[in-house]
């Protein structure tokens, strides 16, 4: 029987990482990388350690999906195999219960529940706050280098309200263009032949400097349309100041974000009664969400027994669609609670519990109706 067991669990737990480990870096890590070329091609400057601690500190935030998902993929295929090379029936006919083969699988879907525990519940919010925190690492870098935060004649959305043109060449900005926006429409624009970029690092107000030549400005009238009526003016000379501060705007308020806490300030959160209902169903509803989210794992270990034994395939393909549709509807229901957590009358901290009872009974159902079989 330890033969049986080593033999079963050794199957799920490999495929398992298999699939893990192809998720992060195939369907994850590709778009991180993505996005990591796209700004290196418009600030070269970066650093490659900024960009490793980003995509190391990306990898547990995607294991929270990964393991549960890879889990039942893994349970699929090897059930499905077991099944379609009537090793399940040899196992049935030796006088096994389907009790007694599933402990294997259940020993490992503890682990992993674990696994996926440890990460909801402690490490991906550490790895969200200091994915804020490396604003404050960017903030830093522009300090050194202030040319570095302008992209190549790209438009730069970093600086709340404003949009910035430019062409990069000999240290300098050239034809450089200006909008600053107010309300979502444009209150100014600032049209120059060059700039010199500075910074002056006052402790009370460090900023970031823009010496422009040759300044066309245009501002938006008292009432009228900014096209309608604009005032424009000359200058051969004009400098504009930018707070650093500016770059890392409403930087606490995200580091308070419910996703981004620890399990014991949230648990705090949730009991602190002088906080607004909809702040507290916010946090509550997290709560419950990296619970539910731990004992996924459960879930899709008891659903996916039986339907890896039903199918009775043994090409991957097949077992992969099973697992990616059970997926959807799994992580579509939670989303839809998630997206109810400040509404307090719909119970969203309960509401994220739903998909986990609902594919715990048919799992149960399934599982009845295969071991009378």
């Amino acid at each position: 029987m330890r033969l049986l067991d080593r033999y079963i669990a050794k199957q799920v737990f490999i495929s398992a990482t298999y699939a893990i480990v192809v998720i992060i870096v195939v369907l994850i890590l590709g778009n991180v990388f993505k996005e990591i070329l796209r700004e290196l091609a418009k600030r070269p400057d970066l650093s490659l350690g900024f960009v490793f601690k980003f995509i190391l500190l990306f990898i547990p935030i995607s294991l929270s999906l990964a393991i549960p998902f890879s889990f039942l993929t893994s349970i699929l295929l090897t059930f499905g195999r077991l099944s379609a090379d009537s090793e399940f029936v040899s196992m049935r006919m030796a006088g096994l219960s389907m009790w007694r083969i599933c402990f294997p699988v259940g020993l490992v879907a503890l682990f992993f529940t674990g696994v996926c525990a440890w990460v909801n519940l402690s490490i991906t919010p550490a790895a969200k706050l200091e994915m804020e925190g490396m604003k404050d690492s960017f903030i830093n870098l522009v300090k050194r280098e202030p040319m570095m935060v302008f992209p190549d004649r790209q438009v730069m959305d970093t600086i709340p309200e404003r949009l910035i043109f430019a062409k990069k060449e000999g240290g300098k900005l050239k034809g450089v263009q200006v909008v600053q926006m107010q309300e979502d429409a444009p209150y100014m624009v600032a049209i120059a032949k060059e700039a010199e970029v500075s910074v002056n690092l006052d402790p009370k107000n460090p900023e970031m400097i823009l010496k422009m030549n040759d300044v066309n400005l245009m501002l938006k009238g008292q009432e009228e349309e900014f096209m309608d009526q604009s005032q424009p003016v000359f200058m051969e000379e004009a400098t504009a100041g930018v707070p650093l501060d500016e770059f890392a705007k409403d930087g606490e308020e995200v580091r308070d974000q419910p996703e981004n806490i620890s399990l014991k300030r949230l648990i705090r959160k949730v009991g602190d009664s002088s906080l607004e209902k909809e702040m507290r169903a916010t946090y509550r509803t997290e709560l419950s969400m990296r619970f539910a989210f731990s004992v996924s794992c459960l879930t899709f270990g008891l659903i996916g027994v039986p339907l890896g034994i039903t199918a009775q395939r043994r090409e991957s393909t097949a077992g992969f669609v099973l697992s990616m549709i059970i997926a959807v509807v799994y992580y579509v229901m939670l989303t839809f609670a998630q997206m109810q957590r400040e509404n307090e009358s719909m119970y969203p901290h309960l509401l994220v519990w739903i998909p986990n009872i609902l594919f715990l009974g048919l799992g149960l159902f399934l599982f009845w109706k295969l071991s009378r079989k």
